[in-house]
């Protein structure tokens, strides 16, 4: 059989559903076409197609590259590459597969949806409810307006979609480094600048600020303001203690100001029952689940929010730490004490609550504490609350006294019972 005849026979066995007639017949054709014959990339496209229904994604993958080069034009082989790729986890081919599909597509709902899906895994879902977040870009902006009047040069550590560095290019700074370690939401930052007409006064850099270097990425000249969000429920998690070290030590002046400028860690103790039987994984509906449990990262702390669930306050809060972000702790090797927890009220001891207040400058404090604890503080809605579980519940009085370790280290604070 020629290879028109066996390239025809494998199209009307695959448009029957005959998938594995149609590969034997796609191999026949190929093996029998010159490697420079024009039919070649469409067959390479449809036998591409079909190992795609196969889920043979890795020799999909193979056979659609070769495809597009020939075929840079074809939509649907684009997106057919995008997809076996995210199969596999080769999030690069997959995403410049899904972006070559959108731009030659942009009007085609699939290929948008595609991109889009593949977009988000770039981000946590909690960066979108903290762009909403009100509260907390009110406080940036408010700060950031004093600080940023006179600067020189203001670095944005993590600047996500830009709108820190944006907030102190509106209030004044003269020049914005704001670096972004994810290049492809550095892209974005670098697009949005450049949509609100801030390109010229906001570079962005695809590096973490431990990468940059004041002679190549900040014009050979070093930050007057540090501006950052780098933190999570537990405050320390991602890093930011070591982040301003090396940033204050390398990239700003003596007297460069940072925003947030302190925080204030609390914890409380609390009963949690609705969560319990997940923290740590046991019975679960008259079964014992508790293999389940390995899956529970049981060195970090959960995040809850407890104005949405019904928890019952143990003790009052009390502060366990607190940072000056302009003059960052070095806890690389972590410090252990004991501290003394009053308890008020009897039940059993579940977990520990910790929140933090964060003082974006003197006179402006945000909080991450449930409504209760608020305190007529502004709270930050997109954060919950650092819930640091038990293994076994105990039982405790009004008036008596817990003593805790407590833990700082770079990364995290841990308190648990002594």
């Amino acid at each position: 059989m020629s290879a028109p005849d066996a390239y025809a026979a494998a199209l009307q066995l695959h448009g029957n559903g005959r998938l594995e007639q149609a590969e034997a017949a796609y191999r026949a054709a190929l093996a029998q076409i010159p490697a420079n014959a024009p039919q070649r990339p469409e067959m390479l496209r449809n036998y591409g197609f079909l190992l795609h229904q196969r889920h043979r994604f890795r020799e999909a993958v193979a056979i659609l590259s070769e495809a597009v080069k020939g075929l840079p034009q074809d939509v649907n082989a684009w997106s057919a590459l995008g997809q076996c790729a995210r199969e596999l986890g080769d999030h690069g081919k997959a995403m410049a597969a899904f972006q070559a599909a959108a731009k030659l597509a942009p009007e085609r709902e699939d290929v948008l949806a595609a991109l889009s899906g593949y977009l988000s895994r770039a981000i946590p879902a909690w960066h979108l409810r903290m762009l909403a977040d009100t509260a907390r870009n009110d406080a940036y902006e408010q700060a950031i307006s004093r600080a940023a009047a006179n600067s020189a040069l203001t670095l944005d550590i993590g600047t996500g979609s830009g709108l820190l560095a944006m907030l102190a290019a509106r209030h004044g700074a003269k020049s914005v480094v704001a670096c972004e370690a994810h290049p492809i939401i550095a892209d974005t930052a670098t697009e949005i600048v450049a949509l609100n007409g801030l390109q010229d006064r906001i570079r962005v850099v695809a590096k973490r600020s431990t990468e940059l270097r004041p002679e190549t990425d900040m014009g050979n000249a070093k930050a007057d303001l540090i501006v950052s969000e780098i933190l999570d429920a537990g405050l320390l998690g991602e890093g930011v203690l070591a982040t301003l070290r090396d940033a204050l030590a390398r990239l700003a002046t003596p007297a460069a100001r940072v925003i947030p400028g302190r925080a204030e860690m609390f914890i409380q103790a609390i009963a949690l029952p609705g969560l319990r039987p997940a923290y740590p994984v046991r019975q679960i509906s008259g079964f014992d689940l508790s293999p389940f449990d390995r899956f529970r990262n049981r060195a970090g702390h959960a995040t809850h929010r407890l104005d949405h669930v019904d928890y019952q306050a143990l003790s009052a809060p009390l502060q366990v730490a607190r940072i000056d972000f302009a003059a960052p702790p070095d806890w690389s090797q972590p410090v252990r004490d004991k501290i003394a927890l009053p308890i008020t009220a009897e039940g059993p001891l579940q977990a520990f609550a910790l929140w933090f207040d964060l003082w974006l400058d003197d006179h402006v404090c945000v909080t991450t504490a449930p409504a209760s604890e608020a305190n007529g503080r502004p709270n930050m809605p997109h954060w919950g609350q650092a819930i640091l579980w038990q293994m076994q519940d105990r039982a405790v009085q009004a008036g008596e006294t817990l003593s805790l370790i407590r833990e700082l280290a770079d990364t995290y604070i841990d308190i648990r019972q002594a």
